[in-house]
């Protein structure tokens, strides 16, 4: 029985507009991958030329694993293409080979143009939010909705992500990052979202977008990239509020939030039995539900808030919402608590700038109210620019405040802190390799935060 066909070789070369330098006799391609070790019978290998690796380096490796083609932007080497005539694998040279990888996802998505399809953007609560859109979605159309996996959200990642929609997909949310400017356009071209969600506008990446509007004019750029029928779903208030609109043009705003001034609010109601009280209610038609969630924390409300006015935006109700935020809980780093020696480590080291470490601050301090004794543990944020000093001062001010107990104690790792934590009399390491001696005590709580560079998240110890 012959493996289906995803894409015929004539459609990938009139998409990648490539020129054959070695024809295959295969019908087409059974899959597309950027990665030689996941090659399957009758793949098409796409070279990419990446940040930390060349896939030309693996040509070799993915004809002999059974690759129907390779994808190339230089032609190989005499002993590589005999390899590939006697493989039987065909040869595609195209300009750029990622821009190609881009083309042909972009032409998946393009076979379903009437896919509920949405994108997610924002400075922080991006992989948050989108997987409570999907959650909600899935309220809709369980075990059909495709989400972003991981943090798969760049120009390398959203084009895997998109290569995955199939007949099976009833909708897909699809998350895009950035941190530099053009990036986002970039994205979105690829994407052609239906509607699209910007989570909040804040300081991150400062060092590239200069301030806050620039972090906006960045971020609408999804709003642009929806249907002219489709619907942007932005904050009710922020920094660059007018901008988001400029980008939304004609198309349906719906705002989100915590107050009654958003289209659709979230009022959070703190710890209950069972879990966390939520509110949302939507103010065009007077309706409210009230439910208990997994999910803690007031900053996890409003982005709850953002998801519910996508769903609104696909035509789902308050109740579908509910059922959907219900079921949604959040993977890896983001808020991931586990005890090992007694000691009950709290790890949101996944990312970290101003907003998102304000954010977490809060709600550690919410969730650990009856902890015996609590660490927090807060690391360098990256890519600050400018504002750097400032906002690890303020950030630093700002924990010191909220956890003042006798009971609590505030630790940073890294330089950028070092110089305001040894003026506050904080304590303080250069490094976690530095850091990872120090001992805590059982039935302590340790919260840790900081940019993924900083390497945090090591600190928790293997169990």
């Amino acid at each position: 029985m012959s493996e289906k066909i995803f894409f015929s070789w004539s459609e990938i070369q009139s998409v990648t507009r490539g020129k054959w330098l070695l024809e295959t006799t295969t019908s087409g391609a059974t899959c597309v991958q950027d990665d030689s070790r996941k090659i399957t019978s009758g793949a098409l290998f796409m070279a990419i030329v990446g940040e930390i690796a060349d896939g030309h380096n693996y040509v070799k490796q993915a004809a002999k694993a059974g690759a129907g083609c390779v994808c190339v932007q230089r032609e190989p080497d005499g002993e590589t293409m005999s390899l590939l005539r006697t493989a039987s694998c065909g040869c595609l040279l195209v300009e750029n080979t990622l821009m190609a990888f881009q083309l042909i996802a972009n032409a998946n998505r393009r076979r379903y143009p009437k896919l509920p399809l949405l994108a997610v953007t924002g400075s922080c609560g991006k992989t948050s939010t989108k997987e409570m859109c999907a959650a909600v979605l899935s309220a809709r159309w369980p075990g059909q909705v495709l989400k972003t996996e991981g943090n798969t959200n760049n120009h390398f990642g959203v084009p895997r992500n998109l290569l995955r929609i199939d007949e099976n997909t009833a909708a897909a949310v699809i998350e895009a990052g950035s941190n530099h400017p053009g990036e986002i356009a970039a994205l979105g071209k690829i994407i052609e979202p239906v509607s699209s969600v910007i989570t909040c506008i804040g300081a991150a990446h400062l060092e590239f977008f200069k301030d806050l509007q620039g972090v906006a004019e960045e971020k609408g750029d999804i709003l642009e990239a929806a249907s002219p029928n489709g619907v942007a779903v932005i904050p009710a208030e922020c920094v660059g509020l007018d901008i988001l609109k400029r980008h939304a043009g004609k198309r349906r705003i719906i705002t989100f939030g915590l107050s009654d001034k958003a289209d659709v609010q979230s009022v959070y109601g703190g710890m209950v039995d069972g879990g966390y009280a939520l509110t949302i209610i939507r103010h065009d038609t007077n309706e409210r539900i009230d439910f208990t969630w997994s999910i803690g924390g007031e900053a996890q409300a409003g982005n709850a808030a953002a998801a519910a006015a996508a769903g609104i935006a696909f035509g789902l109700s308050l109740k579908e919402i509910a059922e959907g935020l219900k079921n949604c809980s959040l993977p890896g780093a983001r808020m991931a608590q586990t005890e090992i020696n007694g000691v009950h480590w709290v790890n949101d080291a996944y990312n970290a700038n101003p907003s998102s470490m304000a954010a977490s601050l809060k709600w550690f301090h919410e969730v650990s109210k009856d902890a015996p004794r609590r660490y927090v543990v807060i690391g360098d944020m990256l890519e600050l620019g400018e504002s750097s000093d400032m906002n690890h001062r303020e950030t630093l001010q700002v924990a010191l405040q909220m956890f003042a107990k006798p009971t609590d104690k505030v630790i940073t790792i890294g330089q950028k802190f070092a110089v305001h934590s040894k003026k506050m009399g904080v304590e303080c390491y250069g490094d976690v390799q530095e850091a990872a001696s120090r001992k805590y005590e059982e039935g302590s709580w340790v919260f840790l935060k900081a940019s993924c560079g900083t390497g945090l998240f090591k600190l928790v110890p293997s169990k």
